[in-house]
């Protein structure tokens, strides 16, 4: 019964980070991420600056957080009310629902995983698992982070655990859930964000409850929550029931169907009408929007279709989602690349194989990154990352400076850039100094400066 309450925790979590430049401030926005699928609503807008951090919540109780690190408070802002209460930041604890008292950092074991890493809101990212002291049915709750060592850690409230991650946390999850940064602007800073208005209150703390906001899962599809069973079901716009209060985990519906983790952390599929049309009995499954159930039993992965009839046997010891038509999977031979058929399109020889995209793959070796075709032919120099940069572009990294190159593994862009997103509509929005953000084209030609609110 423990992981409910992790579960739900993880999704409040909001993760901040900021910039050297006092005199900017960043404005940092999250997205919920579940199951490998990124939604593109904004959970949480967050303005950072050297002293402060305005946290803005979208997500369930939708609060206003602000942390004066000079003074070292906390201040949670009820616009509804025009009240406010204060706390302490707590550095290097983590509040759960089922202690009494917070978790000392002390006690949380971090791994930071070498070899791994990801570009996320253009900044490029290393991978830490915090594994909490408590046990559940299920063992040990583990929290996955990724963070970004150029930009400072930032830590607040009952969230301080993050002083033990070097670097800003960027993206941050548990059992298929969480949240993850998708856009940073930086402009001019407005005093009046981190400033309590005048009219406002200050009241007691009220003794935090666990609460429960619905979810909309699909068109007259909504999540409800039964203090009875402890777990959540699904019911029609009307409150009639469709499934029971059974499950841990429901996804949102894709294409008519949701994955549903029960009580016992198994996974199952579910149709419209609840009925498990996959029993839950696998130890994960994700779905994208049109390629095949990704599925893992006895800590080996396949691929299925909605009838659980099995297209790619589970012969890998890890395996990630199709993207368009090609996966990335791992054998005890190294990772590779198959199409929709299983048919081996890149050889499972490589240490990692980080990406795939027309023909071309991510590789690392001894911590540097090369493009390779599918005849294992490397097509670019060594950088130091590598991740798609959009538009049939690869975004790298070389002395901590950014550029694009193209499939062929040929610069299309000088690598100079302090900053750089992946290309959208024709543009990417770089910075040469972290500071004077504007956009270029796939020549790497200036077309306009970025407008700041």
């Amino acid at each position: 019964m423990k992981s409910k309450h992790f579960q739900t925790l993880i999704l409040l979590l909001i993760f901040v980070n900021f910039s050297n430049a006092q005199e900017k401030m960043y404005k940092i926005q999250f997205a919920l991420h579940m199951g490998g699928v990124a939604e593109a609503e904004s959970v949480a807008d967050l303005y950072s600056t050297r002293d402060f951090l305005r946290v803005e919540n979208k997500f369930m109780d939708k609060t206003v957080q602000i942390s004066d690190f000079n003074k070292h408070k906390a201040y949670t802002l009820d616009y509804d009310n025009e009240n406010y209460y204060e706390e302490e930041l707590l550095s290097g604890k983590l509040t759960v629902t089922d202690t009494e008292d917070p978790i000392s950092t002390a006690d949380l074991q971090v791994e930071f995983i070498t070899g791994e890493s990801k570009s996320i809101a253009g900044y490029n990212c290393n991978k830490a698992i915090i594994t909490l002291p408590i046990e559940t049915e299920e063992g040990n709750p583990i929290i996955e982070v990724w963070y970004t060592k150029a930009l400072p850690k930032m830590y607040w409230g009952e969230y301080g655990y993050l002083e033990k991650i070097p670097g800003a946390a960027l993206s941050i999850s548990a059992y298929e859930m969480g949240i993850q940064a998708f856009k940073v602007t930086a402009s001019e800073i407005n005093p009046s964000l981190f400033e309590i208005p005048a009219d406002f209150e200050l009241i007691e703390k009220a003794e935090e409850q666990f609460t429960f906001e619905p979810t909309q899962l699909d068109e007259n599809r909504v999540s409800y929550f039964d203090e009875n069973t402890g777990y959540i079901g699904i019911s029609d716009e009307d409150g009639n029931q469709v499934t029971p209060a059974k499950y841990s985990i429901i996804q949102e519906y894709i294409a008519g169907y949701a994955v549903a983790v029960d009580s016992n952390n198994s996974y199952g599929l579910l149709n419209l009408e609840g009925k498990e049309v996959i029993p839950c009995q696998y130890e994960h499954l994700a779905r994208t929007e049109d390629g095949p159930l990704l599925f893992s039993k006895n800590d080996q992965y396949g691929f299925m279709d909605t009838n659980a009839h099995i297209i790619i046997p589970a012969l890998y010891s890890y395996a990630r989602e199709f993207d368009n038509e090609h996966a990335i999977v791992t054998t005890k031979t190294g990772s590779g690349v198959i199409d929709r058929t299983g048919k081996i399109i890149i050889p499972t020889k490589f240490e990692l194989i980080h990406e795939f995209q027309n023909g071309t793959a991510v590789i690392s070796e001894e911590e540097l990154y090369y493009l390779v075709d599918h005849q294992e032919k490397k097509l670019s120099a060594a950088f130091e990352f590598i991740t798609n940069g959009g538009e049939n572009l690869w975004l790298c990294m070389q002395n901590e400076k950014y550029g694009f190159i193209d499939l062929k593994g040929k610069p299309v862009t000088p690598i100079k850039y302090q900053y750089a997103a992946p290309f959208d509509s024709g543009l990417s929005l770089v910075s040469e100094n972290g500071e004077d953000f504007f956009y270029i084209d796939h020549k790497g030609k200036f077309v306009q400066k970025m407008e700041t609110e």
